[in-house]
């Protein structure tokens, strides 16, 4: 069992005995710990899936459904709302500015002394902009 093991990558091995100790504790059928699979799957972003899934004989299908949740969840969600100030004295809009489209993406400028080429190309830039 020990030449399935690169020399190079002793966590590997480690995660392999430590999962072969846990099943021969535990009886047939019992759930994985959550530490093994935290393990296993920091094992597969770095090794790939079908490597670490034949190594540690684990169910490739869920180990890489474990590794794609975990990658959704460490995406951070973009922000809902960005304030720019602009350096503009903080009197009340004169102009503003409402954009939508039918995708329901939306965008509100306020400006206290417009200038229409600005307006403009601040508009067509970021409406111009990938999704």
């Amino acid at each position: 069992m020990s030449q399935l093991f690169p020399a190079a990558d002793s966590r590997l091995a480690e995660t392999a005995a430590a999962l072969t100790h846990w099943r021969s504790t535990k009886p047939l059928g019992a759930r994985i710990p959550e530490a093994l699979w935290a393990r296993a799957v920091a094992l597969a972003s770095a090794h790939g899936v079908a490597k670490v899934a034949r190594v540690l004989r684990l169910d490739y299908v869920r180990l890489k459904r474990r590794l794609l949740a975990q990658a959704q969840t460490a995406v951070a969600p973009p922000p809902g709302f960005v304030e720019m100030t602009l350096g503009l004295p903080l009197a009340g809009p004169d102009c503003i500015l409402a954009l939508s489209d039918t995708r329901g993406r939306a965008l509100r400028i306020e400006w206290t002394r417009p200038v229409a080429s600005e307006v403009a190309a601040v508009a067509r830039s970021l409406w111009e902009a990938a999704p």
